[in-house]
């Protein structure tokens, strides 16, 4: 891949590209039946963007098409390292009106600060302002069937290096409660859990289980009601000692939309992700360090999308963690580069140009289904 641009050159955009590939369950759904979207912005000066993002349990062709019909038209012919001009045009023009997702507008963000990086030969965090060059991880868990389950495989992380752990459970608020406490007692009282509800309890079940997962010493607690209920998340805040997460399923376009869970305030800690763009989770994160609030990361997805909240990590001071999933196997199709944790559980940030990762083409070809 071309690296570099020449001294006083101007970029142009001159294509983009949409290929569909079937993906792992990890992407949504059942094996098969998964999907993701490589979208590609070419240059003329041979540099390209490159981007894998989940399709989900669509055909995944509604990105594609999104992207292809709605987006292209804006950005070709543009200079592609005018990233802040073309994301307010794709969002005032787009987003904000409802005719272009987010998840398309994040697509092509991606891939212009992986453009970026490679013009300018070094990876996107020192484009952002690289604040730190590694990141304590946390393995962000699938769902198990059993308390057994969800305590020998952290036990197994434990072992591999990691120092925390976040867990998805299934069931109610009662089941959970015993998840929660038998992970605890096997892995001991240093190593940092939290909990991801999904926004699925309401406010009793919700301050029920918070104040009892401060007896159990869980480092944070996350998404516990809807997100539309900031009067529920204000109140459960009052109350609890363990920090609050939210916003993660926001998918707002603005990050003026984030100001009012900043104000009151609403959540202890807000999450954002770059699936959404590496320019609004940087937005989001100076927001967030604005009202000396964490602003941590949401990291699921393939390894793109992790490599893509690594870079924007790697460039804030305010998050204390990198979200990685596992088993990690299940995320790493189609890459070359993978998110891998050091002895003592920390990711460390890429240094190769641009976002960092090398895509498997042959492996990409072999799954794609559609190209537009």
């Amino acid at each position: 891949m071309k690296v570099g641009t020449s001294e006083g050159a101007r970029m142009k955009i001159t294509d983009v590209k949409v290929t569909v590939i079937t993906a792992e369950t990890p992407f949504g759904g059942p094996p098969g039946r998964s999907f993701a979207n490589l979208v590609q912005v070419f240059t003329d000066q041979g540099i390209e963007g490159d981007y894998l993002a989940g399709g989900g349990r669509s055909s995944g062709r509604g990105l594609a098409e999104t992207i292809v019909n709605s987006v292209k038209p804006m950005i070709v012919g543009r200079d592609p390292l005018d990233r802040e001009a073309i994301w307010h045009n794709l969002v005032d023009r787009g987003a904000n009106m409802g005719g272009i997702s987010m998840n398309a507008v994040g697509a092509i963000d991606v891939c212009l600060w992986d453009i970026g990086g490679k013009a300018a030969g070094v990876p996107v965090y020192k484009l952002l302002g690289g604040y730190r060059d590694r990141v304590r991880a946390y393995a962000s868990l699938i769902q198990h069937d059993s308390p057994k389950e969800y305590a020998d495989y952290c036990v197994e992380l434990q072992k591999r290096g990691y120092t925390a752990a976040k867990l998805h459970l299934r069931g109610g608020p009662e089941s959970n409660l015993v998840d929660c406490r038998t992970v605890r007692e096997a892995v001991g009282p240093t190593f940092t859990l939290m909990l991801d509800v999904n926004c699925r309890y309401d406010r009793r079940e919700a301050l029920w289980i918070g104040r009892e997962l401060e007896k159990i010493n869980y480092y944070w607690y996350e998404e516990p009601l809807v997100n539309t209920d900031i009067d529920g998340y204000k109140e459960l805040c009052r109350q609890l000692d363990i920090p609050v997460a939210a916003t993660e399923t926001l998918y707002y376009a603005n990050p003026q939309h984030f100001v009012p869970y900043l104000k009151e305030p609403v959540a202890d800690i807000l999450r954002t992700d770059a699936e959404r763009g590496i320019t609004l989770a940087k937005k989001v994160s100076d927001l967030c360090d604005a009202f000396n609030v964490k602003c941590e990361l949401h990291g699921w997805g393939c390894a793109c999308c992790q490599f893509a909240n690594l870079q924007v990590a790697g460039a804030c001071r305010n998050s204390d963690f990198f979200e990685k999933m596992e088993p990690g196997e299940l995320y790493d199709a189609c890459v070359k580069d993978t998110v891998q944790i050091d002895k003592e559980g920390y990711v460390h940030l890429p240094t190769k140009p641009g976002l960092g990762v090398e895509l498997d083409f042959a492996e990409i070809k072999k799954r794609t289904v559609f190209s537009t």
